[in-house]
């Protein structure tokens, strides 16, 4: 166990925040800088496992010294946070948005907003990103550690450190394996969820407990912490957010992370020494408060202007970083030097301090509700944001797969059988096509619509995502095809740039088993939920065209075009909604869309009726599709 005061792991705690912080700036640069939070884990584990093994005297003493460091060090910084996060909910945020995150404070004060935010965790929860308090989820893992870990050290303090070790390792082998085994089956509950994430802090415990040997020579730590670095750069450089994560693959930044902690023991190395740079041991300082400030300095700075350009990413950035050191400064210092209350003192007002605050934003939230109330109206706009009906709807959970869902929840019997009765379309595609199953199978009666839809997967033959997804596709078009052969395929999904040319080859290669393919494009898009951006049109006059992503045009016209010259049917969802000026009502009082760019029950009739247009003369002849043996 190392005792002394370590400058490099002040510099690793700089190596995972500013990642963390440049990936939630929206930039391309780090695209896996959300693996931050995982060399955080691993370094808290190590760090909280060298403190308990350190504690003397009886277990409740210690245990109340544990606790102790733990106040002083999180709540201080913490609770400030939470007070101004909730004034400026209430002075920048609807009061219903202001209640919510009241909510989410007092979940994230008894350390359990991972399990709130899980609970919100569907694949259309694109508010959540809009909630200052996200990011707390994995102090709540953190702190759910501290809970149990303790405990577990404290109640074999008997045991030799071979057995005590052997324990933890078990803890570790099994919290891993039960993470890779949920996280291609309910990637939600691997990512928020403590007994998916306990393996990571563990390794760190692991280290600290002396369960693996340091190295003895120096070359052997300077590869060692040479590689560390190299894995954690790697992973944030090409993770990105269709990396299946955590379970595996979040197995490389903790190893780096690990490596760096472990061969940092030998002595000083070049590496040591880089970390200990005076830059990377100031953000490693602040580094708490860094992560505490960053979110919602960017979460409510897009409430005001939401499209970021690099300038006002590095005001941002250095916005966050002046009020983490003033938090460092003037918060946490003064705090963590104050030693005069003994520890059952402590942890008595701290309890104290919990309960208060929690109240003071309940309180506020009230008062928000009160002093700036909701109109009927808005109201009214804002129930179709909620998720009422969109199970029905898209047939969630059997014929459209969520990331909670498994492959084997798809149901073929109730997805892809039908008569020979009628002619046959099949959907293939991500959410943009399963909200389409709901009109088409309105507007098209004399047509069995069939589906084949799941979150965030391209109808592709060179499709990307996860297990679940590829193995969907690879069974649409391998065997589901062949044995279908429906007179009709629609493909849609949220198409980029990239997609163009693998959309063309798709077609190409559906046609040998459908006479007749049609190519959905890109849904107007907005930063926003729409029914959120309209009730604060009707409320506080905002005007909507400025949330609305512009890049969806450019990609819209890229497959109009490739579509064109491939003679391949093309139904244009943007320029359905977007002739003139985008279309925001079905009719009065009820949104086009639910969320950023999925259609409501009423708006899924609307375009479905527009496509049918396109449809119904390609009905008049269904020539029998060729063989499709050989796709």
């Amino acid at each position: 166990m190392i005792k002394q005061y370590r400058t490099d792991i002040d510099g690793l705690r700089t190596v995972a925040v500013i990642p963390v912080v440049i990936f939630h700036l929206g930039t391309s640069l780090f695209s896996g800088g959300f693996v931050g939070v995982d060399v955080f884990f691993v370094i808290s584990g190590f760090l909280i496992t060298q403190t308990l093994l350190g504690e003397q005297g009886a277990w409740r003493d210690a245990l109340f010294d544990f606790y102790k460091r733990r106040i002083k060090r999180i709540f201080p910084a913490l609770f400030a946070l939470y007070l101004i996060v909730m004034l400026a909910a209430c002075a920048l945020l609807m009061s219903d948005q202001a209640t919510e995150v009241s909510r989410s404070i007092v979940a994230s004060i008894f350390f359990v907003s991972n399990m709130l935010f899980y609970g919100q965790s569907g694949y259309f929860d694109g508010e959540l990103d809009s909630n200052p308090l996200l990011h707390t989820w994995s102090l709540s893992v953190e702190e759910q550690f501290y809970i149990f870990f303790p405990l577990l050290i404290f109640f074999t303090r008997s045991w030799s450190a071979t057995h005590r070790r052997q324990l933890v390792w078990a803890l570790t082998l099994a919290s891993f394996v039960a993470a890779q085994w949920m996280v291609s089956r309910n990637a939600s509950a691997a990512f928020y969820l403590i007994p998916f994430r306990t393996w990571e802090l563990a390794i760190g415990s692991l280290l600290a407990m002396g369960a693996i040997p340091a190295p003895r020579r120096q070359w052997q730590a300077e590869i060692g912490v040479f590689a560390g670095l190299a894995l954690i750069a790697w992973s944030v450089l090409f993770y990105n957010k269709a990396t299946t994560f955590p379970g595996a693959s979040a197995l490389v930044p903790c190893l780096g992370a690990g490596l760096v902690l472990l061969c940092g023991q030998r002595g000083t190395t070049w590496g040591g020494r880089l970390l200990s740079l005076p830059p990377m041991r100031f953000i490693g300082l602040i580094s708490y408060s860094l992560y505490l400030w960053h979110w919602p300095i960017i979460v409510f700075y897009r409430q005001i202007d939401s499209r970021l350009d690099n300038v006002e990413r590095l005001g941002l950035l250095v916005a966050a970083i002046v009020a983490a050191t003033l938090s460092w400064a003037f918060v946490e210092k003064p705090f963590r030097r104050s030693s005069r209350l003994t520890s059952r003192a402590v942890v008595a007002r701290g309890t104290a301090a919990m309960a208060t605050c929690g109240a003071a934003v309940l309180s506020l939230a009230l008062l928000s509700n009160s002093l700036y109330p909701i109109s009927a109206q808005a109201r009214d706009v804002l129930a179709y944001g909620e998720r009422t009906g969109r199970t029905e709807m898209m047939r969630t959970g059997s014929c459209f797969l969520t990331t909670q869902n498994r492959l084997s929840d798809y149901s073929v019997d109730k997805c892809l059988t039908a008569a020979h009765d009628k002619p046959r379309l099949l959907i293939i595609g991500d959410s943009h096509a399963a909200h389409l199953y709901y009109g088409l199978n309105h507007a098209l009666p004399n047509m069995h619509v069939l589906q084949a839809t799941a979150a965030g997967c391209k109808p592709l033959i060179h499709s990307r995502g996860d297990a679940r997804c590829l193995a969907l596709m690879q069974r649409v078009f391998s065997e589901y095809l062949p044995r279908l052969r429906p007179d009709m395929v629609v493909l849609s999904a949220r198409w980029l740039d990239k997609d163009v040319p693998d959309v063309e080859q798709t077609v190409r290669l559906i046609r040998q088993a459908a006479p007749h393919v049609i190519v959905s494009g890109p849904i107007v898009e907005y930063d926003q939920a729409l029914p959120r951006l309209l009730a604060k049109h009707i409320d506080q006059a905002e005007p909507l065209a400025t949330h609305r992503n512009g890049q969806v045009a450019k990609v819209d016209q890229q497959l109009a075009t490739a579509m064109k010259r491939a003679d391949i049917p093309y139904f244009s969802t943007y320029r359905s909604l977007c002739a003139t000026d985008c279309r925001l009502w079905v009719k009065a009082g009820v949104p086009v869309q639910f969320d950023y760019g999925h259609l409501t029950q009423q708006g899924s009739i609307f375009i479905a009726d527009l496509m049918a247009r396109d449809i119904r003369p390609q009905l008049t002849a269904m020539p029998k599709a060729p063989d499709m043996a050989g796709l």
